[in-house]
Order: structure tokens, then C-alpha cells, then sequence
């Protein structure tokens, strides 16, 4: 686990006032990432570094997941949705196995991470004897350079999306790209995916990684009909003009809960401008500028403040509730096994 998770009382206060009469008895978390050390040993301290993410997020066991959400939600029953780290230089082998034994347990799915090396036959064997419920590419198979320019069959090839739709299967896809969700090559090549592969629940990580609003926005507008063809989490996702416009633009059943877990297990928030977003946050981090150090001390759990906006939101709409924080992850993940019996 790691040394700078605590619960403090400030934190009980504030779960106690703003979340736990409104977090469902039970929930989803549809995107956190689980490994072990020994899957990301050739990760180097470079790479580390020079990601604020990976600095403050690189391991997660099970057993560590478990203590984070009984800390966190002591109310709640949380089900996962179990990613390996989709890195480059991790040991991608290793950690889908991993995942796969993970997944054996009742209340875990597990996403499968292909590199775009993978033969066909090979990801189709590792699917099948893994039980895997999807699949998580990733950008950085193609370039270690976050908001890449490259194509999202770069590193996911035409011929692994052919096979998840055979497979029926669910993809979990982070746009690459500095436009990120409206940038006009993902648009299109986003509409491909959904015309030639119909058979694919396409769900797209954190909004499109749109933080801020401005991106979403320019999504609506340039996707238009389609943006209803897909799905969203909100994994890292704090800004509440684009929850209000997600709930007024979208099908909320549309919607899956996501934490990004273990990146964002410290406490802070965050500010938007100039379509970028500054952390704000109280542990010591490399990456930490302490910008509005008077205000630390009243900082909570980041993931308390995501919680703390979705749920006022969507409001006193139970049915909503219950859509974004299990029964939409369950409809696309769990339910993916045929006959339920794990459900």
C-alpha cells in the first residue's frame, strides 16, 4: 500500500455529510488498474518521472484494492473491473495473467490488454483461458508520449478489433491524440470502429479525456447522432460542467462509474483553464507546486470530491444513480459472460 494513504478526520466528516446516505449500498468501479511489482520492472525512473500519473499511481495488488475501498467506502459492497497497466515496458503477459486469476472471484471482471504484436490466435487463446469480459488497449503501445499523434489502429490493429467484434466483446479505449475526443481522426476513426465492428461495446475512458468542458462540447457538435453509440466512464473526471452536460446530453445508462484507481488516491482537486487542468493536491509530490497552500489543509479524497459531484448531478434521481453505479457496468462487463453465472 502506499504510505501517503490515510484517512483523516476531515475525510470522515466529509464522507459523513456528503456521500455515505447517497453512495448505492453496492457499486461498480468500471477502470482502476491492478499489478504487481514485478510487472513493471522495466518501467524506468524516466518514465516514472515524467508522469505525474505514474508517480503517484504505478502499483496496485488486489489485496491493496481492497483495504482502499474499505477505507474509502466503508458502507459499500465494491465490484471491479480489473485493467492490467497498459505501459509499454510493462510485462503485459504477466499482468493479463494476473488480472485473469483476479477476475476467478465473483464480484471482478477482467480486461485483457493487447499490444499490436499480438497474432490473433494468440489473443484469442489468452481470452478464452484468461475469461476475460474485454479488452483494454492503450496509446502508449504506440508512443510513450502522452495526447500521442498516432492512430488508434496504431496500437490496436484493424485485425484485434475484427476479432473483439466475433468476440462480441467490450473494448475500454483511451483516445489518443492532443485533441483528444473531438480531434477530427478520432472522430472518424471512431465512427469506423462503430460501422464496421457493431458487434463492440466501445467505451471510452474518462469522458474522451475530456477534463474540460470546452472538449466536450466540441464533441457533441462534431460527433453529433454517433456520440450516442458509444459509452463513457468517468474515470479522473472532477469537472462538474462536464457532468452537466454529460447528464444533459447523453443517455445516463450511457454512463459507467470509474475511479482510475490507483492514481488518485490522494487528496486534492482540481482547477481548469485555458483547456488544460492544474492538480491541486496536499501530499508532497515532485509534481506538486502547492499552488494554493492556505487551502490544503480542507483538502479530501479526490475521488470523495468526483463522488461529491456526480451525485449532485444527478441529484434525488434514484433510478439515475443506480444506472451510472453498478447497473451499466454490469450490463456491459458482467453481463458479458453467457448464462450470468458469476453475476
Amino acid at each position: 500500500m502506499y504510505a501517503y494513504f490515510h484517512r483523516t478526520p476531515l475525510d470522515e466528516a466529509f464522507y459523513a455529510e456528503h456521500l455515505k446516505e447517497r453512495i448505492p449500498p453496492v457499486l461498480i468501479d468500471a477502470h482502476a488498474h491492478y499489478n504487481l511489482p514485478e510487472h513493471v520492472t522495466n518501467v524506468s525512473p524516466e518514465a516514472i518521472a515524467g508522469d505525474w500519473a505514474l508517480e503517484c499511481g504505478l502499483l496496485m495488488s488486489y489485496e491493496d484494492s481492497r483495504v482502499y475501498y474499505q477505507t474509502l467506502f466503508p458502507d459499500t459492497d465494491v465490484h471491479q473491473i480489473v485493467l492490467p497497466w497498459p505501459l509499454r515496458d510493462a510485462d503485459t503477459v504477466e499482468n493479463n495473467r494476473y488480472v485473469a486469476e483476479i477476475a476467478r472471484l465473483p464480484h471482478v471482471r477482467g480486461l485483457m490488454t493487447v499490444r499490436p504484436e499480438f497474432s490473433i490466435s494468440e489473443i484469442e487463446k489468452t481470452f478464452a483461458q484468461g475469461n476475460f469480459s474485454g479488452f483494454k488497449p492503450y496509446p502508449y503501445m504506440a508512443s510513450a508520449v502522452k495526447g500521442a499523434e498516432v492512430s488508434i489502429f496504431d496500437f490496436m490493429p484493424r485485425e484485434q478489433f475484427a476479432l473483439a467484434n466475433r468476440l462480441h466483446a467490450p473494448v475500454l479505449m483511451h483516445l489518443p491524440r492532443a485533441g483528444r475526443l473531438p480531434a477530427p481522426e478520432n472522430v472518424k476513426e471512431v465512427r469506423e470502429i462503430l460501422d464496421s465492428y457493431p458487434n463492440i461495446k466501445l467505451v471510452i475512458a474518462h469522458f474522451g479525456r475530456c477534463f474540460n468542458v470546452e472538449y466536450f462540447e466540441t464533441a457533441l457538435e462534431s460527433f453529433g447522432t454517433d456520440i450516442h453509440r458509444v459509452w463513457f466512464d468517468t474515470a479522473a473526471v472532477l469537472n462538474p460542467a462536464v457532468y452537466r452536460l454529460a447528464f444533459a446530453s447523453l443517455d445516463y445508462h450511457r454512463i459507467l462509474f470509474g475511479t482510475d484507481f490507483p492514481i488518485l488516491l490522494w487528496h486534492g482537486k482540481r482547477e481548469w483553464s485555458g483547456g488544460t487542468y492544474h492538480n491541486l493536491c496536499r501530499e508532497n509530490f515532485s509534481w506538486n507546486r502547492h499552488t494554493h497552500p492556505e487551502d490544503e489543509p480542507n483538502y479530501t479524497f479526490f475521488v470523495y470530491e468526483q463522488l461529491n459531484t456526480i451525485l449532485n448531478v444527478i441529484g434525488g434521481q434514484e433510478t439515475v444513480r443506480q444506472a451510472v453505479f453498478f447497473e451499466n457496468a454490469k450490463s456491459v462487463y458482467f453481463d458479458y459472460t453467457k448464462g450470468g453465472e458469476r453475476v
